[in-house]
């Protein structure tokens, strides 16, 4: 077991256990102070989705994931299958986050080894959160500077169908859900705002998030 999964046993141990009730208390390791979480859910467009073979032709094979968010994110208005949200860290570092959802057709494999495929780091220290939770897997990366902006990438994937009408031999259907994280211009966040705030927070969000198969009717 990596150092990550070992401190985020610790860490997500109440969060894990009450996030049925839709709010969370937990004590983040970075920060000795309690916070808590809402549940929220986004639902894939049925385009592009799938294509679905046989008696659900008509239908488009998506994703509906949930996740748990802190609280203290401020909601913005987003389109369909996505979520945004607002982090303010300090008056003078603000993050402005996306998730959204997608399935795609990939090979059965190890989900750690697809989601560290899929969001490559430019090296280990840029790793900065990362678990595996039965099938499920998510890791949070910080990409390089640019024009002294930060931002970070998250990927959580996990096989939701091996449906012969959904995909072909050799082939299953995943869930990915992606969060992209970007400091607004002019801003100055420092270290800790990703390294020991935002980045453990999109971890424990993605720690416990969950899927499900969903056919939408075909535009």
């Amino acid at each position: 077991m990596t150092e990550h999964n070992h401190i985020r046993m610790g860490r997500l141990a109440g969060l894990a256990l009450t996030v049925a009730v839709g709010l969370v208390a937990a004590a983040p390791a970075a920060a000795a102070q309690r916070a808590t979480f809402v549940t929220r859910t986004l639902t894939e467009p049925a385009t592009p989705g799938l294509a679905v073979t046989g008696p659900l032709s008509e239908f488009r094979a998506t994703s509906r994931a949930r996740v748990v968010v802190p609280s203290a994110w401020r909601s913005l208005r987003a389109p369909a299958g996505r979520l945004r949200f607002q982090s303010v860290n300090n008056p003078s570092c603000r993050y402005d986050l996306t998730y959204s959802v997608r399935s795609v057709l990939a090979t059965s494999q190890d989900a750690a080894a697809y989601v560290t495929a899929k969001l490559p780091a430019p090296g280990a220290p840029y790793v900065l959160d990362s678990g595996v939770r039965g099938r499920r897997a998510f890791r949070v990366v910080r990409q390089r500077g640019t024009s002294g902006r930060v931002r970070l990438d998250a990927l959580w994937a996990t096989v939701v169908s091996a449906r012969s009408d959904i995909a072909p031999a050799g082939q299953v259907a995943w869930t990915e859900v992606r969060v992209t994280a970007m400091s607004r211009a002019g801003d100055e966040c420092h270290a800790g705002t990703w390294r020991d705030a935002l980045g453990p927070a999109i971890g424990d969000s993605l720690a416990v998030a969950r899927t499900a198969l969903h056919f939408s009717k075909a535009p």
